[in-house]
């Protein structure tokens, strides 16, 4: 993405409020982003990506109302750059950090979302969809 281009961000939370803190923090901190929808459901989400084209980054909450995230990349590929937003345990925050996944804790401080927001900025796009296997660890973790 060059530097002329607007950055496209896709918030996917199911609690209003959050997603309307997480949008105005987004803007607070660079007011050129565009945050091309806030959507609320699994559904809702499949049917966006199969009519929208990808954004660059998507904050995506984990427990949404129709369904767990994960869900989503069982239908539609995702190549874009995705940060997960969640109020979860550690267990999940460190079988995230196992595969390398980013997320940020709720509730999500400035700073943080700052890091994140300038680690994707000046990104490339990935070509490679988002396994949805991977998931599976972090849904059903293998018991000692």
């Amino acid at each position: 993405m060059s530097n002329t281009t607007k950055m496209k961000i896709l918030i996917i939370e199911d609690e209003e409020y959050a997603a309307r803190r997480l949008e105005n923090m987004i803007k607070n901190f660079d007011p050129a982003i565009n945050v091309v929808a806030k959507l609320e459901s699994v559904s809702e989400s499949i049917a966006w990506f199969n009519a929208n084209e990808e954004p660059d980054l998507i904050f995506l909450d984990i427990h949404l109302e129709d369904d767990l995230s994960f869900a989503i990349f069982r239908e539609v590929p995702i190549c874009c750059s995705i940060v997960f937003t969640t109020a979860t345990d550690e267990l999940a925050a460190s079988a995230f950090t196992l595969k390398g996944i980013d997320y940020l804790l709720k509730p999500i401080l400035q700073a943080d979302l700052q890091v994140m927001i300038n680690k994707y900025k000046n990104q490339p796009k990935s070509k490679n969809p988002l396994n949805p296997d991977i998931f599976n660890e972090i849904i059903n973790p293998v018991k000692p």
